[in-house]
């Protein structure tokens, strides 16, 4: 069921209790809140632990003022009505203390969003609030400017983030795509090169897609489907999807592909969700992912292929957002695992994936795309995503070896050693 589906106390503990748990704020900090038809304000309770709120402790704030429930509103409540006040399109806000966003707003920067189109899309009108005290009106007007001002992510002076959205989803998602955005930075600058931007437009995942005529499921397309809802589930759980990051695919039999529909929440997608593809044709009334058409291009190309992965994992795309470049060779099992890992532009995913799709093969199954994160395929989806979470650990391991010292890589001759030992070409 869709969070906005869920009655407001029950989508506000939900969406509590995924920032809490994807470690976004500590027991006691952050508050979020939404705008009912009728007017009135539901939100998180004040001073209590995040952990573990329940749907009975959401206050219910009424236009007057008044309020029902056996806990207090967040002491942040000035600035969730202020914010309501000035955008008539604002129904949730969300404000939290997470580590990246929290880091920023003591540099009183702005993070850059432009490292990805994800993020530019999602965020692109940021501005920075003026520091006032907790729960204090002045606060609340401070804020309510930059929203007024057509900003939907405000950084709070020494304080954190604030967000606003059409709805929960939306606030938690841009909540979700700003921490990482300010994440990606912070990596990307531990590697000593240049940032790069993505100079590519945001591509229309509604493009030319046929109507495909609908045909009863077959037992390999429903195991498929069960597949991928617990693959995409333990890549969000292991960092490596997030709620508006990630495409998975899975071939079948008969040359169609099952893909993940475009601009859903991941954690929210069921079995049905995902979307058949079968010669530029998709399943009717779904739209597919963005990357449908890479993942098409791909099967067509490399016959091996039978899942695909395409995912902005934080420490792999810190590479693709610089020029420094990902190497392999730090362990045998990233090279045996990965080989060589290519570069392709960033159009390639998407307007030129003909030419994406010819660097896969079984020495180059994962592919790094210039401000676009990385690609990983499989014979299985397992492989894929064993693949993936090697290619983030791989690349996790070489930032921080880059604080304690000199990184020294395996020679050409230990190379050719595993590739001995391992069969490989």
């Amino acid at each position: 069921m869709r969070l906005t589906d869920l009655h407001p106390a029950e989508q506000l503990t939900r969406a509590m209790d995924r920032v809490y748990q994807q470690e976004l704020t500590t027991a006691s900090g952050g508050n979020i809140s939404i705008l009912d038809d009728n007017g009135d304000i539901w939100i998180t309770p004040k001073a209590t632990d995040k952990g573990e709120m329940k749907a009975s402790q959401i206050v219910c704030v009424h236009p007057d003022g008044s309020f029902d429930g056996d806990f207090e509103p967040s002491s942040e409540l000035p600035f969730h009505t202020a914010a309501y006040r000035v955008r008539k399109d604002i129904r949730a806000v969300l404000h939290a203390h997470s580590d990246y966003c929290v880091a920023f707003s003591l540099t009183r920067t702005l993070p850059r969003t432009d490292l990805l189109t994800e993020t530019r899309r999602r965020c692109a009108r940021m501005s920075l609030s003026a520091y006032a005290m907790t729960g204090s009106d002045t606060l609340g007007e401070n804020i309510s400017k930059e929203f007024a001002k057509g900003s939907d992510v405000v950084f709070l002076e020494n304080h954190g983030v604030c967000v606003g959205g059409g709805d929960l989803t939306e606030a938690f998602m841009r909540f979700e795509t700003i921490e990482y955005a300010a994440r990606l930075q912070a990596l990307a600058m531990k590697l000593g090169g240049r940032l790069t931007q993505a100079n590519e437009p945001a591509a229309d995942c509604a493009e030319a897609w046929r109507e495909l005529p609908p045909t009863e499921p077959s037992f390999e397309e429903e195991a498929a489907r069960r597949e991928l809802v617990k693959m995409v589930r333990r890549a969000y759980r292991r960092d490596l999807f997030f709620s508006s990051f990630g495409a998975a695919s899975v071939r079948l039999s008969d040359g169609s592909f099952l893909i993940s529909p475009a601009d859903r929440d991941c954690m929210e997608l069921e079995e049905d969700d995902f979307v058949r593809v079968l010669g530029g044709a998709a399943e009717r009334g779904k739209t597919p992912h963005l990357y449908a058409g890479l993942h098409q291009s791909i099967y067509d190309a490399y016959d091996e292929a039978g899942a695909v992965l395409t995912a902005q994992p934080p420490y792999a795309t810190a590479f693709s957002a610089t020029d420094a470049q990902f190497l392999t060779y730090t362990i045998p099992e990233s090279f045996y695992m990965l080989r060589d890992i290519p570069r392709a532009p960033l159009a390639d995913m998407t307007r030129r994936t003909d030419r994406a799709a010819a660097l896969f093969s079984s020495r180059t199954p994962v592919v790094l795309f210039e401000n676009g994160g990385v690609t990983a395929t499989g014979k299985t989806l397992f492989q894929a995503f064993d693949r993936l979470e090697v290619a983030e650990a791989t690349a996790q391991s070489i930032i921080s070896a880059r604080e304690i010292g000199n990184i020294v890589f395996l020679s050409e001759q230990e190379i050719a050693d595993i590739k001995t030992k391992f069969n490989l070409e």
